[in-house]
């Protein structure tokens, strides 16, 4: 069955909402076991929309379904999942099979109607705390993401939960970049996944894997994903693994992908017991440059930590790790930093081509594990651990000086490292604050 807007007579300029004429096509295909409903040119405005089963939602070229910027559009108590402390969101669908968004179209999330409209002290403008995220799945199966763009979203855009079976080819993620808390796609408890020729372009992380805590019968480990030939920029982590770690996460293979103008290109971060392992890495070519200082990150090409969030839990580890063929741009060091030595092992470098440059940022030459850090609340998340500042050196918790100056690579009760092929051109003579020597290994072996 098929249906479209195109015949309804709603309004298509954005001044009204359409949300309980949309949600009824959507119920009468889903009434008629699925189908699919078209989105003709036009801004639709809407709240949040409910997706049923074997269901498709086409947006035609010129297509826009924008979110209402008024909170009483979404039920506040939707989704089972929480991002900071919301339970929004504009598209939503749980335990259901066979969903589909697709077409030329767009959905924008309207993010400026939920921050404030200039920044604070730390650069960040703060957020309403009740915002939808774009498009949340929980426990769904056969999902398909395919030539649509989700932009300027106010919160996480694009959050899958325990899904299955999810396949995403030329998606865009296109978001402002001075929104944090934007992620572009994350993928939590989500298994046989693959992405390919997308784009990804958010303020906060790129692609992100992670499990965070959940009901029981969401939870479960993240794996079986493939991501491959696309292009990714982000202020705070590209292609990032962590730092929610309820769950292991493994069997991931990353290839064919340009990271641009991003503060860290590849993060693993294990905070919550969660083991990450078995992961692949490959032809990577990358551009690190520093972000504003309450962005996590001091423009690591590569960046792996496992550090307790609750000091009553201990860090999974990260194990059986290789990077292969990463080339690239960075005004910071690939950094490796395990609280616990050996939580880190087993990690391989084969060929890196490393240029270091120096960049105009204060904090150049300084390391930066947060989260956590804030000993004030030494287990919380976010906002807890992300911008407080450290009255006594002046930086944020948890960024510290490298010790002796900048290298190319620091590792920190790593072991089982291995180096192959790995080429640093830095800057000659080296500039005030850089270490002397391209490698630095201690606690480790």
């Amino acid at each position: 069955m098929k249906l479209s807007l195109e015949q309804a007579g709603l309004d298509n300029t954005g001044t009204r909402p359409v949300t309980a004429q949309l949600q009824q096509m959507i119920d009468t295909l889903a009434a008629a076991g699925g189908g699919t409903l078209t989105i003709p040119p036009g801004i639709w405005l809407t709240g949040t929309l409910v997706l049923p089963s074997h269901f498709t939602l086409h947006l035609e070229a010129g297509a826009c379904l924008r979110a209402s910027p008024n909170v009483a559009d979404y039920p506040a108590d939707l989704t089972q999942s929480m991002a900071e402390l919301s339970h929004m969101a504009l598209l939503y669908a749980r335990n259901q099979q066979q969903i589909t968004l697709s077409g030329e179209g767009r959905v924008e999330g309207n993010a400026a109607a939920w921050f404030a409209p200039q920044a604070d002290a730390q650069g960040y403008r703060q957020p309403a705390a009740q915002r939808p995220r774009l498009l949340v799945l929980e426990g769904c199966e056969q999902v398909r993401l395919c030539d649509i763009t989700l932009a300027d979203s106010p919160m996480w855009t694009a959050h899958l939960v325990s899904c299955k079976h999810i396949f995403i080819h030329r998606l865009t993620i296109d978001n402002d970049l001075a929104l944090s808390n934007t992620d572009a796609l994350d993928l939590d408890s989500c298994q046989f996944v693959h992405i390919s020729d997308s784009y990804f372009s958010a303020a906060d992380d790129g692609i992100c894997l992670k499990t965070t805590r959940k009901a029981p019968a969401l939870q479960q480990p993240t794996r079986h994903v493939v991501v491959n030939n696309c292009i990714i920029r982000s202020k705070s982590c590209a292609i990032k693994v962590g730092t929610e770690t309820a769950a292991d996460i493994s069997h991931i293979v990353v290839s064919n992908c340009t990271i641009f103008e991003s503060n860290r290109g590849i993060g693993l971060v294990s905070r919550d017991g969660g083991v990450f392992s078995q992961m692949s890495f490959s032809n990577i070519l990358f551009d690190c440059r520093h972000g504003h200082p309450c962005h996590w990150g001091k423009a690591d090409p590569v960046y792996l930590s496992a550090r307790r969030r609750d000091p009553q839990v201990a860090a999974g580890q990260i194990q059986h790790i290789t990077f292969s063929n990463l080339s690239g741009i960075s005004e910071g060091a690939i950094n490796l930093h395990s609280e616990t030595a050996g939580d880190i092992h087993d990690v391989t470098f084969n060929g890196v081509q490393l240029q270091q440059v120096q960049g105009d940022a204060q904090e150049q030459g300084c390391f930066d594990v947060r989260p956590p850090c804030n000993p004030a609340k030494p287990s919380g998340m976010g906002l807890d651990n992300a911008y407080l500042v450290n009255p006594e050196t002046g930086r944020a918790w948890g960024v510290e000086p490298y010790p002796g100056g900048l290298p190319a690579l620091y590792a920190d009760g790593v072991t089982g490292l291995v180096l192959r092929e790995l080429n640093a051109v830095r800057p000659t003579p080296l500039p005030a604050g850089w270490h002397s020597q391209d490698v630095v290994i201690v606690n480790g072996k």
